[in-house]
This record gives structure tokens, sequence and C-alpha cells, in this order.
């Protein structure tokens, strides 16, 4: 006697991808603060390098995001694997719902991540110096222009950016950065 296939549920698999993208997430940021207890300072650095990268990215994503839902297209691809279970295929419908739902965890890590930055900037914004963060991580330019749009020497740049990454790093990783 044959066994019989068993009808797969799409939903679940999809509500699942979701679930392990939002842990795998919430799991990296609380990695990154136990890992960097010590290293608060450079830790804040890389992400607020990483601030306008992701700003792009989650613009990126969404743009992906209308042209599955609107286009309604799956393409073969590596993405796909995490969704097929040995034995079972999955229709073109169920794929695209999954790959929606994933993409829609993925914007929303991304965007978690983007929020606490600028909430953390939001706490700075109003010091005369907040131009030597914006300039540096976001603007991405020298500490030599950055004073002299100031004006200032560019040692007092470093000396006011680092007082401020060290207050973003608290506002980041609370008691972790002190």
């Amino acid at each position: 006697m044959a066994k019989k296939d068993k009808p797969i549920d799409i939903q679940a698999i999809a509500q699942a991808a979701a679930t392990e993208a939002a842990r795998l997430a919430y799991g990296a940021a609380s990695l990154r603060v136990a890992k960097v207890a010590g290293s608060t300072y450079k830790e804040t650095e890389k992400r607020l390098y990483a601030y306008p990268d992701l700003l792009d990215k989650i613009q990126d994503d969404k743009m992906k995001l209308r042209e599955l839902i609107e286009g309604g297209t799956v393409s073969q691809s590596k993405s796909l694997v995490r969704f097929a279970r040995t034995g079972s295929r999955l229709s073109r419908d169920e794929m695209l719902d999954a790959l929606v739902q994933d993409k829609e965890a993925t914007i929303a890590a991304d965007q978690h991540e983007v929020d606490a930055i600028a909430a953390a900037l939001n706490r700075i914004q109003d010091d005369p110096y907040y131009i030597t963060i914006a300039g540096k991580f976001v603007e991405r330019k020298t500490d030599e222009d950055i004073a002299a749009a100031i004006p200032c020497d560019p040692s007092t740049v470093r000396r006011n950016r680092g007082r401020l990454v060290r207050r973003l790093a608290v506002w980041l990783y609370g008691s972790h950065a002190l």
C-alpha cells in the first residue's frame, strides 16, 4: 500500500520561515550585545557606517517585494530551497506566498535596525557637533571637510565625534556601553 501524500500547508511553512527570520534577527542583535560588551564604540561605528546602506537596501527590498506581488512570478532560485520539503512540491502560488513573507520578514528586521539607529541619532541631533556624525557616517566626508564646515580644527571634529559615538553607544547598547 502506497503512502498517501499529506497536503502541504504553505501558510505554516511561510509563517515558520518568517518567524525564523525574526528570531534570527533578534538573536543576532542579542548576540551582538553580548559579543561587544567591551567594544560597543567600534560596533556603534559599524552600525553608523551601515545606516545609509541599510536605508538603500530597504528601498531595494521593497521594490523587489512589489515586483514579486505585482508580477506574481517565481523563478527557480536558491532561495526557494529552504521552502521545499523532501518528497513534496510546492505550487508556484505557495512558493510566491513563502517568498513574499520571507522578504517582508527581511524588510522588518532591517527596518528595526534603521529605527534603532534613527532613534539614537535623534537624541543627539541638537548637539552643535552633530555634523561630525552625519558628515562622517552618512555623507562620508573627511574630518578636514567637516572641520571646514563647522569651522574648527580636525582634532576638534574627532574629539567631539568620539564623544557623540559614546553617547550613541549607550542608546544602542544600554549599560553594556559603560
